[in-house]
């Protein structure tokens, strides 16, 4: 049996969802982790995620518990746009 650790998780997490599209819903993040071939902890972990769509995997991992969630903070806007130059 191996020790595991928030890090570790991270990092097994990080391996199995490599390639995968995002956003993306749950059943999405568990298909892949299916077509990977991810072990019974991992499978489980995924399965335990709340419903929804998650952006990308710091979310998936903040979902899982396994990454604190910090108020305030946005890691990716949700449109970026040109803005004008104002005169």
């Amino acid at each position: 049996m191996y020790r595991r650790t928030n890090r570790a998780d991270v990092a097994r997490i990080g391996q199995v969802l490599a390639g995968m599209a995002y956003p993306a819903a749950k059943w999405q993040i568990v298909a892949q982790a299916d077509h990977y071939g991810a072990d019974a902890v991992t499978t489980a972990q995924l399965w335990s995620l709340p419903s929804g769509t998650y952006r990308d995997l710091a979310a998936v991992c903040v979902g899982l518990g396994l990454l604190p969630v910090r108020p305030g903070f946005r890691q990716q806007p949700e449109i970026q746009s040109a803005g004008r130059d104002r005169r």
